[in-house]
């Protein structure tokens, strides 16, 4: 007998359920380590409030990421937005394989507050 196993994410925000639009975010702050189950929009707005203080902080661990392995580790639902984005913008990309970084940039940039 064949099991299947279906794991379904919540927003630990809204409660709602996520579908393909969630991801989850690590984060750590004052020595502890926290992961947090948001929707794109939810993990955009994350991302743009910690912003001044990753860029005033200083990195005291980890690995910087490589092009690649900063693409293999972005949420199949940040692809999907940056794609729907760059739709929006009318910029080309390649409808298949790994975005370009300058693309990803743009992204980076227009989403930033």
């Amino acid at each position: 007998m064949a099991q299947k196993v279906q794991t379904i994410l919540v927003s630990d925000l809204s409660g709602t359920e996520l579908g393909e639009d969630g991801q989850t975010v690590k984060f750590g702050f004052l020595g502890v380590d926290y992961e947090i189950d948001l929707s794109q929009e939810e993990a955009d707005d994350f991302a743009n409030t910690i912003q001044k203080y990753v860029e005033a902080g200083r990195r005291v661990g980890g690995r910087r990421q490589t092009d690649a392995a900063s693409s293999a580790k972005r949420a199949p639902s940040q692809t999907k937005a940056i794609k729907s984005w760059l739709d929006e913008q009318n910029i080309d990309y390649p409808k298949r394989g790994r975005l370009p970084q300058n693309l990803i940039d743009q992204w980076e940039q227009a989403h930033r507050s």
